[in-house]
């Protein structure tokens, strides 16, 4: 590289471990390419909903309303905290989300939301930046989203902690996770512990039994612990026993050793994908003053103003004009019903034809919410290898392999497949 002998160390790390070339935007381009070379090619490989004639799935009432936006709406700079009224929407329509009985404690243990440009990668970047230094131990799933590793472990160097999100049956399974904060512990002073449901890539969400569990170690946690809670896909669940909302107030008001932040965004909340508005929301373990609460929130704006400046304010004003008027939010919620119940008939046209029928080189996991399915290799054959052969045969995937932490599968985006087309890509699916 010409300017290699002009990178820091940092610089020079990025250069060594991000492959650009295997994550899913490389595969998406890749099927793209496919695409316009075989009539009736099937991408799966992108996590953005696409109605069945292949357009974005959005929401109406939302394009519409940016459509009305001035220039200064759109264009003028938001304040870094964000737009107040647009953050007070959110904090509504987030806490409506929960059971009505964790709502009181949602409000009395958390902060109002903050915003950070670049959607949950923003988020992520600028919580984990002020709560941990290089070096400190981050437990993360197995199963998770690349761009974790890029972040956490790549670029802020936190010494990484994997635990197995799945058991052999492809269930989740909180019990190694145990015995990993069993081991920090007695190794740490203290501990970040990731958390994404539903789970990119396995499609993986726990159920309210698992939830008690999970609550259940997290009162017994004894140094201080930051659970970061990775939103992205909330509020897509398809089968009843599953949670179909944040772990947040869950997690909170537990144990004064344990803080959670909440990442979520608008991108999937409300189909608004490119948007790349990240909010950060920060729970306590124990009854906190209106003031510290507000410390936490200035901090987290400063942490933003050096990372990623303001949000976007367009997307903050339309989407505070929808969310604060009745009319208006009751049609956005509608339309999210409409997109969600699609994406549902979908999940269960695929459940039901991979129920029916076995493969001697792939195994689904138990997946049940969110975007995608998830597919584990039986035997020795490498995820990447598999993928080219689907993309072959007419079906974009994308591959998940990491030999060192036992992660060889790959993941199949249902929701940018038509109802019409998903036994035709559980055909190729199984033709491997």
């Amino acid at each position: 590289m010409i300017l290699r002998d002009f990178l820091s160390k940092r610089g020079k790390h990025i250069e060594d471990t991000v492959d650009l070339s295997a994550g899913t935007l490389a595969w998406n381009l890749r099927s793209k390419r496919k695409a316009s070379e075989m009539d009736g090619f099937i991408n799966a490989t992108i996590g953005s909903a696409t109605e069945d004639d292949g357009e974005l799935m959005v929401l109406p009432t939302l394009i519409e309303e940016l459509s009305n936006l001035n220039g200064d709406q759109i264009f003028s700079y938001a304040n870094v905290r964000g737009v107040n009224d647009f953050i007070q929407a959110w904090r509504k329509d987030t806490i409506d989300t929960y059971p009505a009985y964790l709502r009181e404690g949602a409000v009395t243990f958390s902060t109002l939301p903050i915003t950070a440009c670049g959607g949950l990668t923003g988020g992520l970047m600028i919580s984990a930046q002020v709560l941990f230094d290089k070096g400190n131990t981050i437990i993360a799933p197995n199963f998770r989203w690349r761009n974790i590793d890029n972040v956490f472990f790549k670029n802020l160097q936190f010494k990484e902690s994997t635990y197995e999100l799945l058991d052999k049956e492809g269930n989740l399974n909180f019990d190694n996770l145990i015995s990993k904060i069993h081991k920090a512990e007695k190794e740490d002073k203290k501990i970040g512990i990731y958390l994404n449901f539903p789970n990119n890539p396995s499609g993986i969400s726990p159920t309210y039994d698992e939830v008690k569990k999970f609550q259940e170690i997290v009162e017994e946690i004894s140094i201080p612990t930051t659970i970061f809670l990775d939103d992205a896909y909330e509020g897509c669940a398809y089968e009843d026993s599953v949670i179909e909302h944040s772990l947040f107030p869950y997690l909170i008001g537990l144990n004064e050793d344990v803080v959670t932040i909440k990442v979520d965004g608008v991108s999937k909340r409300y189909f608004a994908y490119g948007a790349r508005l990240g909010l950060v929301t920060v729970g306590f373990g124990e009854e906190t003053s209106e003031e510290d609460k507000m410390e936490v929130r200035e901090l987290m704006a400063k942490a933003a103003r050096t990372n990623t400046s303001s949000a976007p304010k367009g997307i903050q004003v339309a989407m505070s004009n929808v969310l604060n008027d009745s009319e208006k939010n009751n049609q956005v919620h509608e339309e999210k019903k409409r997109n969600i119940s699609i994406l549902e008939d979908r999940y269960n046209f695929m459940k039901k034809l991979l129920g029916e029928r076995e493969s001697s080189v792939l195994q689904p996991v138990g997946f049940n919410s969110g975007f995608f399915g998830y597919f584990q290799i039986k035997g020795k054959r490498l995820a990447s290898e598999i993928s080219h052969k689907l993309l072959e045969k007419g079906l974009g995937t994308v591959p998940f392999e990491n030999t060192k932490n036992g992660l060889n599968g790959v993941r199949v985006a249902f929701c940018s497949i038509s109802e019409k087309n998903i036994e035709k890509a559980v055909d190729i699916l199984y033709s491997i």
